[in-house]
């Protein structure tokens, strides 16, 4: 039976700078023709869902843990045909096809889902970006409003009453059980290029 595919987690909170990481590292992964996969755990909120509690979205509650878990180990099986999609301004899930050879390198960010990953241990490596909070509330204020369809009212006050107890509560635990924490993704891109590389030259 054939290993299962490696699975790099990147967490941290929100507008940290996780899918952006992501992003370069898939790129650099790519460039040496290394097939490389992004699953984003902002795909499996839940519909429908209705915020209870005090921390609305920003909670471990709020993502589809059983989706999440099923396709991830079938990618890690090499046998998923299909993803889960969600948009963020009409919160509907769809799917979407994935062609081509299975990846050899998983890369799973997100600030929700990661947490529930943990005990069943699937990160090759897990890494957490911490990014002062002035510039993560400025990120949100720009994406959410122009991708999200979100107005600044809304932001800021989600960000105060919700995610930031989110954080407290469910995210900033996960940096004392990574293995790197990154303060710039900039500068901490070709380590950690160079750290994944390392993964899968010891899996093939």
């Amino acid at each position: 039976m054939a290993a299962a595919i490696p699975v790099v987690g990147i967490c941290g909170p929100s507008a940290a700078g996780k899918s952006v990481l992501a992003a370069a590292l898939q790129q650099r992964l790519q460039a040496q023709q290394r097939r490389c996969l992004v699953l984003a755990c902002d795909n499996y909120y839940r519909t429908p869902w209705e915020p209870h509690g005090p921390f609305g979205f920003d909670t471990v509650e709020a993502i589809d843990l059983p989706c999440l878990r099923q396709e991830l180990a079938q990618l890690q099986a090499g046998q998923c045909g299909s993803l889960r999609t969600y948009d963020m301004a009409s919160r509907s899930a769809g799917r979407r096809p994935l062609t081509g050879e299975p990846p050899e390198l998983i890369l799973l960010e997100g600030a929700y889902g990661p947490q529930a990953l943990l005990e069943a241990n699937p990160f090759a490596l897990l890494v957490y970006v911490q990014t002062p909070l002035p510039l993560r509330i400025l990120r949100r204020l720009r994406r959410d409003q122009q991708q999200r369809q979100r107005s600044a009212r809304y932001v800021l006050q989600q960000t105060l009453q919700q995610t930031l107890p989110g954080e407290r509560r469910f995210i900033r635990p996960m940096r004392h059980q990574a293995d790197v924490v990154v303060r710039d993704p900039q500068r901490s891109l070709e380590t950690l290029a160079t750290q994944l590389s390392l993964i899968l030259s010891g899996h093939t």
